[in-house]
């Protein structure tokens, strides 16, 4: 009697730790779909915010395991901020759209994961696909720590009619420095008071990107590989600079301050012939040109190059193992050859995956514009776009610059040697990394 109540209780027992067991279990599972914040930017003129919402429920609806919600975070230095705020605070977004030369002020600060941990098995080598120019600004010390999504070059548009008008060949664009003052020259037009009604040039004097083209093809850098040192008192920089302050103050053929919307809507209303302009705008200017354009990179001088320019997809720290997961998901998922191909098919962005060239989308918008493919044979050209520590503090350093020397309110000589000093004080903490 006794073992038959022992054995009762045993098995008693053992029910209880079964199902105490299996309640803790239950409480592992996780309920309903991984929920994820994913912040992007919009940069340059395009429906773009309401394009990637449509990419995003599109992901939602192929796998309901995971949520994503697409969050609209102003432009790209609003979105680094944003994002950069709301990690600090403890609640980061998942994934980020971000300039590539993010990168450096994201490990400065610890808040981003490095994607080889996540290139393992089937998705080991998942970035040899890409285009090289696009890596370049995604690896640092031999670790790959962003995915290339909208990339873009720095482009030139010209309207074909104006040239026609002003004796220009509509096919032949200038090539140089020299034919761009030149060519502007012709295609300035002022009313009887002496005033500006079309410029004969636009470039992009209110962000920091074109001018490294110009110092690159004057000969010049300016960074060196660590990010620590900064080239900008230097003869080849100079050059750069005097060569947008003769358009600018001398042959005033060209404003002082233009920033990428705003080139796009004058190129596109007729009140500027030639423009300087993200190769992402290629979409909104075919769709909004009611004129024959043409577009290719940028004239060269010394030598032929450019840097890329962009964004890049970022893992951010501060997740959970399955939100980890499941952003990696979300981040392989748009950097697809399908969605790189839809990408720029409605926003002229350049597919940083070369598989997306092979895809019946693709194929077909470079048969509708033949052109762009002017744009995206020059990636050999490409180089690493200007990264630096503090990068967001230089780059405003550098604006600030730039206003001043082209609104004539510091003379170039003296503004290098500011700019210099400014720039090397901000990097002196990083000078020994």
């Amino acid at each position: 009697m006794k073992r038959s109540v022992l054995h009762v209780g045993l098995l008693f027992a053992l029910f209880l730790i079964g199902a105490l067991l299996f309640a803790g279990g239950a409480k592992e599972k996780p309920k309903g779909p991984v929920d994820l914040k994913f912040f992007f930017p919009v940069q340059v003129a395009g429906p773009q915010a309401k394009l990637m919402s449509e990419i995003v429920d599109e992901f939602n609806k192929a796998h309901p395991d995971i949520k994503v919600e697409a969050v609209y975070s102003g432009n790209y230095d609003q979105t680094v901020q944003k994002a950069i705020t709301a990690a600090k605070g403890g609640n980061p977004p998942a994934v980020i759209v971000a300039t590539s030369i993010s990168l450096l002020e994201f490990l400065d600060q610890d808040l981003i994961e490095d994607i080889d941990q996540f290139m393992v098995g089937p998705d080991k080598g998942f970035t040899d696909g890409f285009f090289p120019g696009f890596m370049k600004n995604s690896m640092h010390k031999g670790k790959v720590w962003s995915v290339p999504f909208q990339r873009s070059i720095p482009a030139l548009y010209w309207n074909k009619k104006h040239f026609s008008e002003a004796g220009l060949d509509p096919e032949k664009p200038p090539r140089t420095w020299d034919e761009v003052i030149a060519f502007s020259e012709k295609l300035v037009k002022r009313n009887e008071k002496g005033e500006t009604i079309r410029w004969g040039y636009e470039d992009i004097t209110e962000d920091t990107w074109t001018i490294q083209g110009l110092i690159l093809q004057a000969g010049g850098t300016y960074a060196n590989e660590e990010g620590t040192k900064a080239f900008f008192n230097t003869p080849e920089a100079k050059k750069a600079f005097s060569y947008w302050n003769t358009l600018v103050n001398e042959k005033k053929v060209m404003p002082a301050q233009r920033f990428y919307g705003p080139a796009s809507q004058d190129f596109v209303a007729e009140t500027a012939s030639m423009m300087i302009n993200s190769s992402g705008s290629f979409t909104f200017v075919s769709q909004s040109a009611k004129f024959p354009f043409g577009v290719t990179t940028m004239p060269g001088n010394a030598r032929n190059a450019f840097p890329t320019g962009g964004g890049n997809l970022y893992i951010f720290k501060g997740l959970k193992q399955a939100e980890k997961n499941a952003a990696w998901v979300f981040t392989k998922w748009m950097a697809s050859p399908e969605v790189c191909a839809r990408w720029t098919e409605g926003t002229g962005y350049i597919p940083a995956q070369k598989a997306a060239y092979n895809t019946q989308r693709m194929k077909d918008y470079m048969a509708k514009y033949p052109h762009y493919k002017a744009i995206s044979e020059q990636l050999q050209f490409a180089e690493k776009e200007m990264a630096f520590y503090s990068n967001s503090q230089i780059r405003q350093t550098l604006k600030t610059f730039i206003a001043d020397v082209l609104l004539q309110k510091v003379p170039l000589d003296q503004g290098l040697v500011n700019l210099q000093k400014e720039v090397d004080k901000i990097l002196e903490p990083y000078s020994k990394k």
